[in-house]
Parts: C-alpha cells; structure tokens; sequence
C-alpha cells in the first residue's frame, strides 16, 4: 500500500511540476506565446451529412484549383478586389506562396489580423489556402473572419492549397510580403 501511496504522490508531484514549466516556458515565448484562454479548435458549425441528416449548407465556398487560377489571373487581384490570404506559419509562408498572398497564420492570429483584416473586410473575394490536404487552417481562418464580419459569401477557401498550386506549376513568390 505505501509503494501505491507513493507512486501517486510522485505522479503528482511530477504534474504539478510539468504544468509549472509549460506555464513559465510560455510566459518567456513573447510573441509566439499560446493564449489559454483562446479556443484553437473551436467545434464545427456544419454536422457531417450521416444517414439520417440531411446534408448541411457549407459556411463558405470551396474552390478548385482551375478556379482559384482563374480569380488570381482576374485583374481585381491588382486593385485588392481579390485578396488571398496564406494561413500558414511564418517558416513555409516565407519559403513560398502564392504572389500578394497576405499571411494570416491562426495560431497566431493576433499578430497578423490587424494588418489583414481591413483588406479582407473590404475585398469581393477573400480565398484563403494553407498547405491543403488534411491541413485545416485555412479552414480556421475563414471561420476567424467570418467570425468579424467578414460576409460568408465573400470567402472562399482553396481546399488543395499550397501543395495543390505548386504542383500545377503556378507562379509564387518567396519571403515576407
């Protein structure tokens, strides 16, 4: 009895001691500190479409690489019409992404919202990408805008993103915008 007694004192001892370090390491982060009080994975608004639900209208607009070519040809990208929105962290962002593509990386939202939002808030059309496939930041960013006001039929999201765009061969630039 005194080895189980001792084995979940040292448990939590070791606990409290973890949770004291992650604490005080993301006190010293600064910038790139994680905010406990935000909700990073908020739920989804739309349900899966199961048998015995009907299929939900989606909050946004998926486009498909042909027609994400197609608004980043349209001259509206020039007068900030149309405005693509990179939901990448700064490391991939900076080694490549689609040319005006402002960064909007979620996790980090404060840091890129004040500069980004007036220019999504009055855009026609916002497409926001991230690395595509199972990546759902992009997805997370659509719903940050919304979530201030940015008009759900004004966003649109690129579910092949970055990878989906680079295969193609598309143009893209490198660096910080």
């Amino acid at each position: 009895m005194k080895a189980v007694t001792a084995t979940i004192g040292q448990t939590a001892l070791l606990l409290v001691l973890g949770a004291a370090i992650g604490v005080g390491v993301n006190t010293v982060r600064g910038k790139d500190q994680i905010d406990l009080r935000r909700n990073y994975f908020p739920p989804p608004t739309t349900a899966p479409a199961s048998a015995t639900q009907p299929v939900q209208k989606r909050e946004f607009q998926e486009l498909t690489l042909d027609e994400v070519v197609e608004v980043f040809d349209d001259a509206k990208v020039v007068t900030g019409e149309y405005v693509f929105v990179d939901a990448r962290a700064d490391g991939p962002y900076q080694e490549g992404h689609i040319p005006g593509a402002l960064q909007c990386d979620y996790y980090r939202s404060e840091r890129y919202l004040p500069s980004v939002l007036d220019r999504v808030q009055n855009a026609e059309k916002v497409v926001v990408y991230c690395n595509g496939g199972d990546c759902e930041d992009s997805l997370l960013v659509c719903r940050e805008f919304m979530s201030l006001a940015v008009p759900p039929e004004r966003t649109y999201l690129f579910r092949g993103g970055w990878e989906a765009w680079k295969q193609a061969g598309e143009p893209f630039e490198q660096g910080e915008k």
